[in-house]
């Protein structure tokens, strides 16, 4: 994946998107991408929001959408009532001629019409192959990934994904287009990414983890829950808030790592439903653990 953990203020699965997020992605093959494509499609048909999908222009709409139902399910209704648009990005433009600015008053076109039909919330995933299927200046695309487009999600009821076939630019484009947004997407869904941070001054060795800890990530789990044991810091932070999934084996060695860690204290950060299962596993009965609710 083509970006650096720090330069990003989140870091994110796909379902744990918020409106108003501008996010980056990326993708090296054709499951990627709509695996990607489907759960965002499928979070927001779910949600009742209006769903905005510009794929790849090579493709059909009847290709789109076998491979949208690949992953999820049908969404010919959906299509039929409006609530999905598989649009083609030359529309935001046409008649005139392409210009990102006209770009980015299209796509607010489509917000205002979809509120004015009553829907309280916008969301659209762009497959950056239109850049180069319309000859769009790559530099005009940045600038609008970077700076130019920051009015549209400024009420939070635009939220936006722009997925990059890896295969089809370069790698300063791709660093460029990662930088330039304040979120970006794990790969797929069904991954997990740990990420260190630090915290204050007092030796805090932090770990968060994002994405889904169950028997498809367990190694990566247990690697990362590794890394906290050999650390020698007094206390540790163990953030999961960023984690769509917690199954029981991950939580229980989550619990065996602080039952054993006698000489330092360990946080356990996470949501509700995670909080509950820690406790129903005994977190109470371990005085070197703290779990703390999101």
């Amino acid at each position: 994946m083509p970006f650096h953990a720090e330069e990003h203020a989140r870091i994110v699965s796909v379902e744990r998107l918020r409106p108003g997020d501008h996010a980056f992605a990326s993708y090296t093959d054709e499951e990627s991408c709509w695996a990607t494509l489907g759960s965002y499609t499928h979070a927001g048909i779910s949600r009742g929001e209006r769903v905005l999908l510009f794929a790849d222009p090579a493709l059909s709409e009847d290709t789109v959408l076998e491979r949208l139902e690949a992953y999820g399910p049908p969404v010919g209704f959906s299509v039929r009532r409006g609530q999905l648009k598989l649009l083609t990005m030359d529309r935001m433009w046409l008649p005139r001629t392409l210009s990102v600015e006209r770009q980015m008053a299209g796509l607010r076109r489509e917000v205002e019409d979809a509120l004015g039909e009553g829907y309280t919330s916008v969301r659209s995933a762009i497959d950056m192959a239109w850049v180069a299927s319309f000859g769009a200046d790559i530099e005009q695309v940045l600038w609008r990934e970077s700076e130019g487009c920051h009015y549209l999600f400024r009420d939070g009821r635009y939220t936006e994904i722009c997925t990059y076939d890896e295969t089809g630019f370069s790698d300063d484009v791709l660093d460029r287009a990662s930088a330039g947004h304040p979120t970006a997407l794990l790969e797929r869904p069904g991954t997990l990414l740990a990420v260190p941070f630090t915290e204050g001054g007092d030796g805090t060795y932090g770990l968060r983890l994002i994405g889904e800890a169950d028997l498809s990530t367990r190694e990566r789990f247990d690697t990362a829950l590794r890394r906290i044991a050999a650390s020698d810091a007094p206390r540790a932070v163990l953030d999961l808030t960023e984690l769509t999934f917690l199954d029981v084996y991950c939580a229980r060695a989550v619990l065996r790592l602080a039952g054993t860690a006698d000489d330092r204290h360990v946080v356990v950060r996470c949501g509700g439903i995670h909080v509950h299962t820690f406790l129903l596993l005994g977190a109470l009965d371990i005085p070197q653990l703290t779990v703390e609710g999101e």
